[in-house]
């Protein structure tokens, strides 16, 4: 147990003051211990995975932080065509991915790149470039904070919905992750549901000079040919860890009903024009999410950029990407209190020019939290006490 750990190393935007405690675990039985002594000494928790989706406050946690590290790789067959991968939740997911991809199993290819660990598979309903988590996910196991017990919860009992779960709604701090069992296929094929993937596949040179075209290169080879895209892409995009500071996206997509999404067209045709309106229109039919049924998908990087023109714009040390307005960057010297008046000063242009309230997705963690982020009747800010 360490005392008075900068929690900034511990985050992919490098932002966040000391937590009081701060520890790691390798299994359940440390877990517990951990809980125990957080119990005992009446602290808060919070549960630290890959650091990918947080923001820390510049005062830190004034309680215990608890970094859960379980490992493993497990398989089994299923049936000819499909085989169960059981993940520890502190496996490093892009590692995971690869290792997959190397074993020529598809569902998680799409992924590529994303930080972070494997247990946010499940908390986030982790999605990018036309996949989701919740489409391979079969299974997770998790430790109830409430009882002091594990169970196996199975896909339903998760709660999906884009970029969603229990884990992160309703019943947010309950539960910790042990480990997430998926069911990937043996002989997929691509998905270029994306409109970057389409773009980028019907480029002269999809990879590199002499490169076959994807529809040429199948089994394996074309299934790494779609993780080598989609890290290209990302990185096109600004979005190397290793380069840059950043939470990834940083702004949730909109989810509208017909009649919304009816009404933003008319809002946006009377105040930008009716060529807006129209290129709006086209560019929802190739976005719907898997886990939004019925629901229409509005992205925000096209209302931020295309529309509002908010490349570039920051405060302090937090900047929107020039690259991909969704990411917001630590140019160096960033604040929490820096991203989270960027974030609530494009909240409040989005709003003023088209009626919509953007949402955050890295969780704000810390005592200006309660203004901003997920707003879900269900979603409780509070860390739980034990």
């Amino acid at each position: 147990m360490l005392e008075n750990m900068v929690l900034a190393p511990y985050t992919t935007l490098r932002i966040g003051g000391r937590a009081r405690y701060f520890t790691e675990v390798a299994n359940e039985e440390e877990l517990r211990e951990s809980l125990n002594f957080a119990k005992g000494n009446n602290l808060p928790v919070f549960i630290l995975g890959g650091g990918s989706n947080v923001l820390f406050a510049d005062v830190g946690f004034n309680g215990l932080v608890v970094r859960p590290l379980f490992k493993g790789l497990e398989t089994s067959e299923v049936g000819p065509h499909y085989v169960q991968v059981r993940v520890g939740a502190g496996e490093v997911l892009d590692e995971v991915i690869a290792w997959t991809v190397e074993n020529g199993w598809w569902g998680m290819e799409n992924l590529s790149f994303i930080p972070g660990l494997s247990g946010a598979l499940a908390i986030q309903n982790v999605g990018a470039y036309g996949q989701e988590a919740s489409e391979v996910i079969e299974s997770v196991e998790v430790f109830d904070m409430v009882n002091g017990k594990s169970q196996m919860l199975n896909r339903d009992e998760c709660g999906f919905t884009y970029r969603h779960s229990r884990f992160n709604t309703y019943d947010k701090g309950r539960f910790v992750i042990l480990s997430v069992t998926l069911k990937l296929k043996k002989d997929g094929k691509p998905n270029l549901t994306y409109k970057d993937l389409q773009e980028y596949f019907n480029s002269p040179v999809p990879l590199k000079a002499g490169s076959p075209s994807l529809m040429h290169k199948r089994g394996r080879g074309e299934l790494l040919q779609m993780r080598q895209a989609v890290i290209k892409i990302r990185k096109d995009k600004g979005q190397d860890p290793d380069k840059v500071w950043t939470a990834g996206s940083f702004f949730s997509n909109f989810r509208l009903t017909q009649k919304e999404f009816a009404s933003l067209l008319e809002r946006i045709k009377k105040d930008f024009g009716e060529e807006k309106s129209v290129e709006l229109q086209t560019l929802v039919n190739k976005v719907k999410a898997p886990s939004d049924e019925g629901r229409i998908k509005v992205p925000a990087a096209w209302i931020l950029d295309q529309l509002l023109n908010l490349k570039g714009m920051q405060v302090g040390g937090a900047r929107l990407s020039e690259r991909q307005v969704l990411n917001v960057i630590n140019v160096g010297s960033a604040t929490a209190k820096d991203c989270i008046e960027l974030f609530e000063k494009v909240r409040s242009l989005v709003y003023q020019k088209t009626g919509l309230t953007l949402v955050s997705e890295p969780e704000f963690v810390g005592p200006d939290s309660d203004s901003v982020g997920i707003e879900d009747p269900r979603f409780d800010k509070s860390n739980r006490e034990f």
